[in-house]
């Protein structure tokens, strides 16, 4: 009987620990439940964050590129924010988020501008009243309304993620080239505002080049005039240039004319021309030296060294996207008679609607008397300003606008971002 009494009680009592060991496995399930949902649900809100991330440095890089207008010449036209607004709007759509499911949206109040490095609440959005001098641009890409997974059945409420990014344009280390242009090096250096020339003539000879700048191939003795001509128009590019590295000079190359027009939106006709499509053109294609009834009238500069400064009114045409303008370019007649091929757009669309900045470029600087290779000397920015002529007979001017290295030059290209001491031109980069 006692023994009897004995099996009684120890079966109750693993009977009492059998249910002891199921309450402590519910809790500690509800426990490690809570636990994944939180690791699911915090992991989810991180990668939404890093999404956004990426679409805000997109965003930002984009704005910054488009920050190209020099504040030393005045005040810049608020085209200039309105491009670089657009552009990181534009950049950031191209993002999902939310395991790449849902489009990342930027609205013009999360693009915001400032002159100087600041705190982030120093940036003003365009309608705030952001400066039109601005030189850094910070985009906020935000997702609201993510609702949890798991923590949800806990009484967790919708969670917010935001991700800023601020860019600028400083020197690169290696670059991709701007145009196909060297400027020959010069003792003293020319002087902001000074009118280079160049002349192309066709007498048989590939060197007959005249003036202060040359056609140069990044690639020596690979691409020559196709590769010119390609890079003209914008259809390919030389990437990895870095200060130091040997470029040549090929001559002549008039097949390089037309490509070089399409900057200014003039286009010539026939089968395989160039289309604003396929070889965008400049915001603007109004061509220095003009002449009445344009305003201001800007001619070829007299003295020693010439100095034109026509970059001012370059950028308020950009801002008006004024076409190049056949009556107010110097000569009677005729386009036609004053030997420039092709037809711009008389209505400025193309410009509108396709244009960036194609005609302030980054061009190497060259010892041109120093042979057939010669090494990068350094980066100038300088400015496009009349289109070439048939035959190349007449005479192509650029505008020098300082080292496109320093800050505020109004040139930039594309490349690997350097230090303090990078000697490349201007590139967009990240810098918060």
């Amino acid at each position: 009987m006692e023994r009897v009494v004995q099996r009684t009680r120890r079966s109750r009592g693993r009977r009492g620990q059998r249910g002891t060991v199921a309450i402590i496995v519910a809790l500690s399930a509800l426990v490690l439940f809570g636990f994944a949902g939180i690791a699911i649900d915090v992991g989810r809100l991180y990668v939404n964050k890093t999404e956004l991330q990426t679409a805000a440095d997109a965003c930002a890089l984009a704005a910054a590129a488009e920050l190209t207008c020099d504040p030393a010449a005045g005040a810049c036209p608020a085209s200039f924010l309105l491009n670089a607004q657009a552009a990181g709007i534009f950049a950031a759509s191209r993002n999902v988020r939310d395991f790449q499911v849902n489009p990342v949206v930027v609205t013009p109040a999360d693009v915001t501008f400032n002159t100087v490095l600041a705190p982030n609440a120093g940036y003003l959005s365009i309608a705030a009243g952001a400066s039109t001098n601005s030189r850094y641009a910070m985009c906020t890409a935000r997702a609201t309304g993510i609702a949890p997974w798991f923590m949800g059945l806990l009484g967790s409420g919708a969670q917010s993620v935001t991700a800023p990014a601020v860019a600028t344009l400083a020197p690169a280390q290696s670059f991709c080239n701007a145009a196909p242009v060297g400027i020959c090096s010069k003792p003293g250096g020319y002087q902001l505002g000074e009118w280079i020339t160049g002349n192309f003539t066709s007498s048989g000879n590939n060197d007959d080049v005249t003036g202060s700048f040359r056609w140069v191939d990044f690639t020596p003795n690979a691409g020559g005039n196709s590769e010119i001509r390609d890079q003209l128009a914008g259809s390919t590019a030389v990437c990895d240039i870095r200060v130091g590295n040997n470029v040549q000079q090929p001559g002549v190359q008039q097949g390089a004319k037309a490509a070089y027009n399409t900057r200014f939106g003039i286009y010539p006709n026939g089968a395989n021309a160039y289309t604003a499509a396929t070889a965008p053109p400049d915001h603007t294609g109004y061509g220095y030296p003009n002449q009445a009834p344009g305003a201001p009238v800007i001619s070829i500069p007299a003295g020693n060294p010439p100095i034109g400064n026509a970059y001012a009114d370059y950028r308020m045409r950009q801002s008006t996207n004024t076409p190049f303008t056949p009556g107010e370019y110097p000569g009677t007649g005729t386009q036609a008679s004053r030997n420039i091929p092709g037809t711009p757009d008389p209505n400025g669309n193309d410009y509108i609607t396709l244009g960036s900045d194609r005609r302030l470029v980054a061009a190497p600087m060259i010892d041109c008397s120093g042979g057939n290779v010669v090494p990068i000397l350094g980066m100038a920015c300088v400015l496009m300003l009349n289109p070439m002529s048939n035959g190349a007979n007449g005479t192509i001017f650029l505008e020098y606008r300082g080292l496109a290295t320093v800050a505020g030059s109004p040139c930039r290209s594309g490349g690997l971002a350097g230090g303090p001491g990078a000697t490349g031109p201007q590139v967009p980069t990240l810098v918060q």
